[in-house]
């Protein structure tokens, strides 16, 4: 519980970046080290500048972090902090992974192994609106968990055609956790609290600062498989979403529109870009194996089991099925060396077993 206090304290820290936040865990170990610790202390670390330091000195105080706690135990609200078993994997290894998660609903959806995000205008068009919907919807009635952003536009669109299917749906925050943004998806917000999940690694009453939703997208593409745009402008937001996908190695899929249109000129920038172009989910589902199971309640998503000869084979195979799709995710999770790591993947290609597509790797 002491633990936990001080992890709640060292999240507050909002002048503190996640960058500085890590390399303070890496060289010290946890939040409870760090909170005695003296500012000419950690002046000789040069992890933090003068102005930090003068903020963290004037920081000393566990009070807003006892009242978090304790609205966190009232809303049956979940810290996951980097040293957290349920801790996601996938965010382990991406760029400036985030130090603790506040969680509230089903934290199942996180063991889930396949996950798409859906990204795109906050003022979409009919046609944007109906895309969201029918696209969330059919993608999570067999399985597939979307996560997407919790704002206005195709967010919400997404999350609304998602929530009561059976692979879910998780919305990522550009606040804290106890703050709905926009006030237009309360509705929304309070069904996702009850039957999905909403993740946020913002501190509790967290404001919906600019810079938290640029923040926020790199979440929700390494939580993900692939990233889907739809009606995106050149300069929308969800490109940050799109460029942090394709650094972490994932999918990128596209819906085109009218090249006359100019909210859909960034999606449509990106098909030319060689991102894959979608017109029905089918065109999604083709890249992962997926059993509809809408007849079960769980979220499991299940294939025939292969045997293989080889044990490492096997090993890369099950990692495969559970969603890892790039050589750097299976090095880590089967802990076989890199060289290893691509001999077998080019046998198990030769062998018909596995496929390239799009710079990922997927069972035949």
């Amino acid at each position: 519980m002491e633990e936990t206090l001080y992890w709640i304290w060292f999240l507050g820290l909002e002048k503190i970046s996640v960058k500085q936040k890590n390399l303070l865990l890496d060289r010290f170990g946890s939040p409870q080290c760090i909170y005695p610790m003296s500012g000419e202390s950690l002046k000789n670390t040069s992890i933090l500048r003068k102005e930090n330091l003068d903020y963290f000195e004037q920081s000393k105080s566990l009070e807003k972090a006892h009242r978090s706690m304790d609205y966190i135990k009232d809303n049956d609200i979940h810290l996951m902090t980097r040293e957290d078993p349920l801790f996601p994997e996938a965010l382990r290894n991406i760029y400036m992974p985030p130090v603790g998660l506040f969680a509230k609903g089903d934290l199942a959806l996180l063991k889930d192994s396949i996950k798409i995000g859906i990204v795109g205008s906050r003022n979409p068009t009919v046609l944007g609106k109906k895309y969201a919907q029918t696209f969330a919807s059919a993608l999570s009635s067999v399985g597939m968990t979307v996560v997407s952003g919790l704002a206005a536009g195709i967010d919400g669109q997404s999350h609304w055609g998602s929530v009561e299917e059976i692979g879910g749906t998780i919305g990522v925050l550009g606040t804290g956790i106890d703050i709905c943004y926009p006030r237009s998806n309360q509705k929304l917000f309070d069904r996702m609290a009850e039957r999905a999940l909403i993740l946020s690694e913002f501190a509790l009453g967290a404001k919906p600062l600019p810079y938290h939703f640029p923040q926020r997208n790199r979440i929700i593409s390494g939580l993900s498989q692939g990233v889907l745009v739809i009606e995106a402008r050149k300069k929308s937001g969800s490109l940050i979403t799109v460029n942090h996908a394709l650094e972490q190695g994932k999918n990128v899929y596209v819906i085109p529109g009218a090249i006359s249109e100019s909210q859909w000129a960034g999606g449509n920038q990106l098909l030319k870009e060689g991102a894959k172009l979608v017109t029905v989910p089918e065109d999604i589902l083709e890249d992962y194996i997926v059993i509809d199971q809408r007849s079960k309640k769980d979220h499991a998503i299940q294939t025939d089991e292969r045997i293989l000869e080889s044990p490492d084979e096997q090993r890369l195979y099950t990692l495969i099925k559970k969603g890892y799709r790039t050589i750097d995710e299976l090095v880590v999770q089967s802990e076989l060396p890199v060289n290893t790591v691509n001999s077998l993947l080019t046998m198990m290609e030769i062998a018909e077993i596995i496929e390239v597509k799009y710079g990922n790797i997927v069972l035949v």
